[in-house]
C-alpha cells in the first residue's frame, strides 16, 4: 500500500543539504522550498523540473525576517492544504577567524540566521502543523565538537541543538516530534572551498573515522527517515551524520 503524500516545507532549499532533500522527497510528497531570494528559489524549481521532478512551490525569504517566513510558511500550508513536517536547513558559515578576529556585525548576522531565523521557521510551521507532525532541525556535527576558528559558527549550531532539544520537550506531548541532525563535512557550496584545497582536505579527513566526506544522497535518505512517521519516538535526538568525526 502506498503511503499518503507529506506535506513538507524546507528551508534553505535551493542548494546544498537542503536542495539534496527536496531531491529526495519531491518524488514521493509535496514539497514547499525556501530559498534565501526569489531567484535562488525560482532556480532550484527550475533545477528540480530538469530533473523531472515538480515541487508544490517556493519562497525567496530571509529566515531573519519574522514577517517574511511567517508570509512564505502560511502560503505554503495553503497551496498544500496544512502542513505535516518541516527540515529547518537555512544557515550560512563562519567567518574562519580566532576569536580575536571576529567582526561583531558578521556574528550578529550570522546569529540572525542561523539560530532566529531557525526559530522564526519552526515556530511559524509549528501554528500550522498537523498533529502528529515533525520538526527536523539542522545544525551541526560543529555544535558537538567545536572547530577552532568557527566560534561564531560553532555557537550558533550548539543554539541550535539546544533548541530543538528544548522544543522536544516542550511539544512532545502535543505529538510533535522535533529532531536535531547534526551533519560532518558534505560536499556543498559552503564547504567546497574547504575540500578542494588538498591540505585542509586530508587534514579533515583525518579526523573522519571513516575516512570520506559524506554524500549529499545520504542525507536526503537520512532526513527522508527522521520526517516519517517510524522516527516518532526518537523525539528529543540528535542524530550525527559526520562518518565518527564527533566521536
Amino acid at each position: 500500500m502506498s503511503q499518503p503524500r507529506r506535506r513538507i516545507v524546507i528551508s534553505g532549499a535551493s542548494s546544498g543539504i537542503g536542495f539534496a532533500v527536496a531531491t529526495r522527497l519531491c518524488a514521493t510528497d509535496d514539497v514547499w522550498l525556501m530559498g534565501s531570494s526569489p531567484d535562488s528559489a525560482r532556480a532550484a524549481l527550475e533545477r528540480l523540473g530538469s530533473m523531472g521532478l515538480r515541487a508544490a512551490g517556493a519562497s525567496g525569504v530571509d529566515v531573519a525576517d519574522e514577517a517574511a517566513v511567517d508570509a512564505a510558511i502560511a502560503q505554503a500550508a495553503e497551496a498544500m492544504s496544512g502542513l505535516d513536517g518541516v527540515f529547518v536547513n537555512a544557515g550560512m558559515d563562519g567567518q574562519a577567524e580566532p576569536a580575536s578576529g571576529l567582526d561583531v556585525a558578521g556574528f550578529r548576522r550570522l546569529l540572525d540566521v542561523n539560530v532566529i531565523g531557525a526559530f522564526n521557521v519552526a515556530r511559524s510551521v509549528l501554528t500550522r502543523l498537523t498533529r502528529p507532525g515533525t520538526i527536523v532541525f539542522n545544525a551541526s556535527a560543529n555544535a558537538v565538537r567545536p572547530e577552532a576558528n568557527f566560534l561564531d559558527y560553532n555557537a550558533s549550531k550548539a543554539a541550535v541543538l539546544s533548541m530543538a532539544k528544548t522544543m522536544a520537550l516542550e511539544l512532545g506531548h502535543e505529538g510533535v516530534t522535533v529532531i536535531c541532525l547534526c551533519p560532518g563535512y558534505f560536499p556543498t557550496r559552503m564547504t567546497q572551498e574547504y575540500l578542494d584545497d588538498e591540505s585542509t582536505r586530508d587534514e579533515l579527513l583525518g579526523l573522519i573515522p571513516a575516512g570520506r566526506f559524506g554524500e549529499l544522497t545520504e542525507a536526503g535518505e537520512v532526513v527522508d527517515f527522521l520526517l516519517s512517521s517510524s522516527a516518532r519516538f526518537m523525539t528529543g535526538s540528535v542524530v550525527n551524520l559526520d562518518g565518527g568525526r564527533s566521536i
